[in-house]
C-alpha cells in the first residue's frame, strides 16, 4: 500500500543539501529503492529523496516548482505532476533525468509519486494493493470533483480488478470523459479566477489591470495557474516583500 509521505517527513529523513558535483554522485546510498530530486541540472544543489511506495502530494514551497534534474535507484519509477495533489500533466521516469528542460518539466515539479517495477518489467503501481472503490473514488474527486456515480464505479472497478488497470489509468481515462472535457474548457471568466488565486496566493492581493497580460496567456497558451504563482514569485513586486 502506498504511503503519502508529509513533506515535512521526506525533510526529515533526507536533509536539503546543496551538494557539490562530487557529492551529488554519492546520493545513491541515500535510498536503494526511489528516487532524489535536485534543484538544479545534473544533479546539484539543494535536494530531497523519497523511497518507492510513497508518494507526495504537494511539494515544499522550497523546492515547488523548482526541481531540474532526478536520479532514480533500484528498481524504482517516478512519475511527477505539474500540480499538487497529482493533477495537471505529468510524466514517468525509470532512469536519470540530468535536466528537465529537454522533457518540458524543468521547474515544474508540484507532486510525486514512486512507483516499483515488476521483475517482469512492466511496472507495479505503488498503490495497486489498496481497495480498488478507494482508487476510483480518489480519482473522481481528484479529476471531476465528484463522488463517483454507481456506474462508473462499478466500470473501473472491473477495470482495476479483471484487467489490470493502474490507477493512472483510470485517471487518463476520466481526463478523456466529455464530463472533464466541459469542465475543463477554458473561457474568459475562467482564466480571470485562475489568474485572480494567483495573485491571492502569491501577492495577498487582487489582481490589477497589469493582470490582463496574465489573463490572456491562460486563455489563450494554456498557461496554469502554477505557470502564474510561478512568474509572480520572479517579480519586483515579490521580491521586494520578500527581503
Amino acid at each position: 500500500m502506498a504511503r503519502r509521505t508529509p513533506v515535512a517527513l521526506v525533510i526529515a529523513i533526507v536533509a536539503f543539501a546543496a551538494a557539490p558535483s562530487s557529492a551529488a554522485q554519492g546520493d545513491g546510498g541515500r535510498v536503494r529503492d526511489g528516487a532524489c530530486f535536485y534543484r538544479d541540472t545534473n544533479f546539484r544543489g539543494q535536494s530531497f529523496c523519497v523511497e518507492a511506495g510513497n508518494e507526495v502530494d504537494n511539494v515544499a514551497p522550497d523546492v515547488n516548482d523548482r526541481i531540474s534534474s532526478i536520479r532514480v535507484f533500484g528498481g524504482a519509477a517516478v512519475r511527477v505532476y505539474k500540480d499538487s495533489r497529482f493533477r495537471g500533466d505529468s510524466r514517468r521516469f525509470d532512469s536519470d533525468v540530468r535536466d528537465l528542460h529537454g522533457e518540458g518539466f524543468d521547474d515544474a515539479i508540484s507532486s510525486i509519486r514512486i512507483e516499483r517495477r515488476s521483475s517482469g518489467g512492466g511496472y507495479r503501481p505503488s498503490f495497486g494493493s489498496q481497495n480498488p472503490e478507494t482508487i476510483v473514488r480518489r480519482a473522481y474527486q481528484d479529476i471531476l470533483e465528484r463522488d463517483p456515480d454507481p456506474v462508473g464505479m462499478r466500470v473501473y472497478r472491473s477495470h482495476l480488478i479483471d484487467d489490470g488497470w493502474t490507477e493512472q489509468q483510470v485517471r487518463e481515462d476520466l481526463r478523456r470523459s466529455p464530463e472533464y472535457r466541459e469542465r475543463s474548457t477554458m473561457t474568459r471568466t475562467r482564466a480571470e479566477e485562475i489568474v485572480r488565486q494567483a495573485y491571492l496566493r502569491v501577492l495577498n492581493r487582487e489582481p490589477d489591470a497589469g493582470s490582463q497580460g496574465y489573463v490572456d496567456a491562460v486563455f489563450r497558451r494554456k498557461m496554469t495557474q502554477q505557470d502564474v504563482e510561478r512568474e509572480l514569485r520572479n517579480s519586483s513586486e515579490f521580491r521586494g516583500r520578500n527581503r
